[in-house]
């Protein structure tokens, strides 16, 4: 099990950076997985970028979340909602995750 850390995070929210995020719309084309150049082979979801479909199959497609919270045990197959629920749910705590990987 590996801890990472994220350097420069103290576990709290710049306020006037969370208000200008919550202020803006986010708007996404939605488009049909078979329509996207680059397919799963195992589940067919449908990719615009050939990178982001490999790291699908490597790390997401078929595998068991490998990110942890250290604080409640929430686990993810991406460290970036791990370490967004860390700071809206533990705000005191540090921010750093588990790597059940290894």
């Amino acid at each position: 099990m590996i801890c990472k850390y994220r350097p420069g995070t103290d576990g709290k929210l710049n306020s006037e950076a969370s208000r200008k995020s919550s202020r803006r719309i986010r708007t996404r084309k939605i488009s049909s997985d078979n329509m996207k150049p680059f397919q799963c082979q195992k589940c067919g979801r449908g990719f615009t970028l050939k990178r982001n479909k490999d790291r699908h199959v490597n790390y997401e497609c078929g595998h068991e979340p490998r990110f942890q919270c250290p604080y409640c045990g929430l686990r993810s197959k991406q460290t970036s909602p791990v370490y967004a629920h860390i700071r809206k749910k533990h705000p005191e705590e540090e921010v750093f995750i588990f790597d059940m990987k290894l």
